[in-house]
């Protein structure tokens, strides 16, 4: 047993409170709160770890949903042993959950890097982040607004393609990116959700109208608010417009340049907290220096902490989902709570995975991320074992 003692955690209330969590195996055993008796272990901590926080913050491990690489891996081509490496940058960064996601190829190098994803879930000695799934950026998108995608592999979806997206990733989330638009997208988003997946609106050059059937189809997310879609105008809501009128969710690149903060902080205003997404979007140069990179054919060139293709596209950020929830918190004036919840427990809540993590309660999976006042991590639990 682990005892969190003289800490301030983060209540599912959204509140910090000072109090005791034990951890147990790879659960949160129990928490006692500041005043309470000991419910699961003994005062003086017998046969326990303490670990003193010394009135440090504990906020749940983060969730991020749309992240292509870091440190040299793309998810794209990278093997099972080097997405494994992934999961430990992402958890020595505070992501303790995430989805690797793919970018636009050929229908039969996509299932391949999905054979990798799932290899990679079922090695033993997992000591990193856990791949809760899979998202698919591509190929079923708009050419228009296809951004660092190559418009050679973009093509229309069949339903086959989700059935064999099934079968590879057994029990991991699939999650897709679907411009509705295209030939077949509605019908697909449809058959999609219906059958266990989620989908995301994005890359997409669809009006205001064909968004909201989107919506009634079951997409539930906007990929990259603002970013590969249609703008809103006064006359023509388009997509963005769609987005926030509906109750759908949206992702957010945090990274204080795909969007302004100014603008982060008008679609918090507009949508709520809770129906906001934080994503890094990272490509594989997150955490390495500046320089060329390849990444999804294209050469990346890395400036100034920005990745952009030759042209002057941007590619995809270089952060860390902890480097997006300080960004939001210290550029876009929101508060620590909200924040850490757009990274936590709303991802959680999108999967259907919110009954075990997202959030630190009693029963759910000791993902736990200690930070200072600086919202840096300084020591990182992945169910229950501390890997920083």
């Amino acid at each position: 047993m682990i005892i969190l003692r003289n800490g301030l955690y983060l209540s599912p209330e959204g509140k910090f409170v000072e109090g005791d969590i034990c951890i147990e195996g790879d659960t949160i055993k129990c928490i006692v709160n500041k005043g309470e008796s000991p419910c699961c272990h003994k005062k003086d901590g017998e046969k326990a770890q303490i670990v003193d926080l010394e009135g440090k913050r504990v906020i749940p491990g983060l969730v991020d949903i749309h992240t292509h690489g870091a440190i040299g891996y793309d998810v794209s081509v990278s093997t099972p042993d080097q997405i494994r490496e992934l999961t430990k940058f992402y958890s020595k960064n505070g992501v303790t959950s995430f989805l690797p996601t793919t970018i636009t190829t050929g229908r039969e190098q996509v299932k391949e890097i999905l054979r990798n994803i799932r290899q990679a879930k079922d090695m033993e000695e997992w000591d990193g982040a856990s791949i809760e799934g899979v998202h698919i950026e591509g190929p079923f998108i708009n050419s228009k607004r296809k951004g660092a995608h190559d418009p050679d592999w973009i093509t229309t979806p069949q339903r086959s393609d989700f059935d064999d997206y099934s079968e590879i990733l057994g029990d991991l989330k699939i999650h897709l990116t679907v411009a509705p638009e295209i030939e077949g997208g509605l019908e697909f988003i449809q058959y999609v959700t219906k059958n266990g997946g989620t989908v995301g609106i994005g890359h997409t050059d669809g009006d205001y109208e064909t968004t909201l059937k989107a919506i009634d189809a079951g997409a539930s997310i906007f990929t990259h608010l603002f970013n590969a879609m249609r703008g809103i105008h006064h006359r023509e809501p388009g997509t963005v417009g769609g987005a926030l009128v509906s109750d759908a969710l949206v992702e957010v690149i945090s990274d204080g340049i795909h969007i302004h903060p100014a603008v982060v902080k008008m679609v918090i205003k507009a949508k709520g907290y809770d129906k906001v997404i934080l994503v890094t979007d990272s490509m594989h140069a997150a955490g390495l220096e500046s320089g060329e990179y390849d990444f999804g054919g294209f050469k990346i060139y890395i400036r100034d902490g920005v990745a952009k293709q030759e042209d002057g596209t941007i590619a995809g950020s270089i952060i860390n989902l902890m480097d997006g929830v300080r960004n939001v918190v210290k550029l876009a004036g929101v508060s620590l709570e909200d924040a850490v919840a757009m990274a936590s427990i709303n991802p959680a809540r999108l999967l259907g995975l919110d009954d075990k993590i997202g959030s630190i309660e009693v029963g759910k999976r000791a993902d736990l991320v200690v930070i200072d006042d600086d919202i840096k991590g300084q020591m990182v639990f992945c169910r229950g074992k501390q890997i920083k």
